[in-house]
């Protein structure tokens, strides 16, 4: 009695492995996909914020009321922006630093998930080739006692 049960439990769990493969492959692509929403919803922040300023940097360059703040926010930044254009201009600010820092960083970020997202996938695969590993193994165990009685 107690060998075709254990039969029927190794034929259960023939049919069970497959699905419990597709599921982790799902849920991995799952996972993927919510780590690039993360990384377009930063993209977007970060997007925004630059509209934001490009807004404020307009009221205050058209504002005749905010003629000082001009001259201290708005000409220093184009005059920048006009040297980063042509290189033959010497003026260069701390503005350029900090954002050349920040785009490395972004990109270092982006590479970092990337990578990760590429190595989860061969974990998966590493870890289905050795489960058939084993299920192969255990097969072979299951002939060799039957060979044995």
């Amino acid at each position: 009695m107690g060998i075709p049960y254990s039969k029927q439990i190794n034929s259960a769990f023939d049919q069970v492995t497959p699905l419990v493969s597709a599921g982790f492959e799902v849920l991995q692509t799952t996972k993927n996909i919510s780590v690039l929403l993360a990384a377009v919803q930063v993209f977007t922040a970060i997007l925004l914020v630059f509209i934001l300023g490009a807004l404020l940097a307009i009221l205050v360059s058209i504002n005749p009321d905010l003629e000082k703040e001009r001259r201290s926010l708005i000409t220093p930044t184009v005059k920048w922006f006009a040297c980063w254009i042509m290189p033959e201009c010497e003026v260069r600010s701390k503005f350029g630093v900090i954002m050349t820092a920040v785009a490395i960083i972004l990109f270092a970020s982006g590479w970092a998930i990337y990578s990760h997202a590429t190595d989860v996938k061969d974990i998966a695969a590493d870890q289905a080739v050795e489960h058939d590993q084993a299920e192969q193994t255990r097969k072979d165990g299951e002939l060799g006692k039957r060979d044995e009685k």
